[in-house]
């Protein structure tokens, strides 16, 4: 006997597709609140350099 992969029924079908679709939007909402703190990250560094430049001049 081969072991070939059998057609899911319909149901089982949409129900996997939706999952699929649910995760793939919970990856892209994982993947933009990284971005997000990303940028907050490099906003608080250059900042951070911002305030050693200022003080080098100041001093």
């Amino acid at each position: 006997m081969k072991n070939q992969p059998q057609i899911p029924n319909p149901e089982t079908s949409k129900r996997l597709l939706n999952n699929l679709r649910r995760t793939r939007l919970e990856v892209r909402e994982i993947s933009l609140e990284l971005a997000e703190i990303n940028a907050k990250l490099e906003d608080d560094i250059r900042q951070k350099q911002l305030d050693r430049v200022r003080k080098t001049l100041i001093g």
